[in-house]
């Protein structure tokens, strides 16, 4: 009966079979790659942030940068690989976990590694003499970590000696002379995209990104669950409060007065805190430019002004008498972020904040609605200190 049969649809089948056998091992690695990253084992839930997201695999775990100035598209993909023998997907940037190594070029990157208990992979640092952590200031002054200088034109040369595992770096555009001739050298950069979210519990959710690069993605979830259960916490006390305070922002700079945009960090931060902000229903995530006299038109009623540039009323009197117009001025409502700075100009507002909104949520609560926080005092923030001025 068999042999009766075409012998020619089996003598087919054999023939690929071979064919497979024999490509098995150059191939298998191949499509089970195509497979792997067609479907993750895995996908990390991101609760806030826009800007990441974190897939698991078999034996790697791809973390993707989306690209804020392209919708769609990846700014950067890196993977993450524990053992040197295992297969990766062409393309991206490869990196064998945990990182021991690394030059920093964003201050903000500081307290989330200090959290992952990873400060001492820190081996360089731009303007360092800005830096404000006690404990990075303490390895600078020793020589335990070096400053590479300006943080848009770093030291290469000392960026190159350090032969850092990775380096963290703003990305302030699409690419940047710095990370090109970094590139070109052979040295992964992790961009430092956090500062394009636009929500405070989004921005200290990319503590999560990062600790993915410390095989630490549990640590660095508890962590963040911590920060955002007290931000919460918070946000929900102040919900029914009543009446709401106006507020304005920002300070004059060479004559124009950026204010935030209705869709920016900020303006939402003062949402989060019950204060009432005119750009409340703007569109806009960036800033807006006004002059002075549309920020004295505009907010010129507003009980309480934060972000400004001065310490003293008498310091603001002396840059500008049109600030004693302001009601938040003669109502002595205005405060800085310079509460916790170095004597040559480190400020812990551009370092920790990031890692602790409650805090930054905290201080604003404290400031206009001073009765639901009684014991709580300042962590970022500062009232101007009551000195004469020169107010006739």
């Amino acid at each position: 009966m068999l042999q009766k049969k075409n012998s020619l649809p089996f003598l087919s089948f054999a023939c690929g079979l071979l064919f497979l056998m024999c490509a098995c091992q150059s191939g298998q690695h191949h499509k089970k790659k195509v497979l792997d990253e067609d479907k993750p084992v895995s996908s990390v839930i991101i609760r806030h942030a826009k800007g990441f997201q974190i897939d698991h695999f078999n034996n790697y775990t791809r973390v993707i940068l989306h690209d804020p100035w392209s919708e769609g598209k990846p700014y950067a993909v890196y993977y993450l690989y524990r053992n040197d023998s295992t297969q990766l997907p062409a393309g991206g940037t490869k990196l064998k976990i945990p990182l021991t190594s690394l030059t920093v070029n964003t201050f903000s990157y500081f307290t989330f590694l200090d959290l992952l208990d990873e400060e001492d992979v820190i081996k360089g640092v731009t303007d360092g003499f800005r830096v404000f952590h006690p404990g990075i200031l303490h390895k600078l002054e020793s020589g335990e970590i070096a400053d590479l200088g300006d943080p848009f034109h770093p030291n290469i040369e000392m960026t190159l000696a350090l032969k850092p595992q990775a380096i963290i770096s703003s990305a302030y555009a699409q690419r940047d002379n710095y990370s090109e001739r970094l590139i070109d050298a052979g040295f992964p950069i992790i961009y430092s995209l956090e500062w394009m979210e636009n929500s405070p519990l989004a921005r200290a959710e990319w503590i999560r990104m990062i600790a993915a690069f410390f095989d630490k993605e549990t640590m660095g979830d508890t962590i963040f669950t911590g920060i955002e259960r007290r931000y919460l916490e918070l946000q929900n006390k102040i919900k029914s409060v009543s009446p709401q305070h106006t507020v304005m922002s920002g300070d004059n700079f060479q004559n124009t007065w950026y204010v935030p945009g209705g869709k920016s960090f900020h303006a939402i931060l003062f949402r989060d805190a019950q204060l009432d902000y005119l750009y409340k229903n703007n569109r806009e995530y960036g800033s807006i430019a006004l002059d002075i006299e549309s920020v004295l038109t505009r907010f010129g009623k507003a009980d309480y002004w934060f972000g400004c540039e001065a310490g003293t009323y008498a310091g603001l009197a002396e840059k500008d008498a049109k600030y004693l117009l302001l009601q938040s001025v003669k109502k002595r409502q205005v405060y800085n972020n310079h509460n916790r700075i170095t004597p040559a100009g480190g400020n812990d507002y551009f370092e920790s904040a990031i890692a602790n909104p409650d805090l930054l949520l905290s201080d604003l609560v404290k400031a206009a609605y001073p009765e639901i926080l009684p014991d709580y005092s300042f962590t970022y923030i500062k009232p101007l200190e009551e000195l004469p001025a020169r107010e006739k």
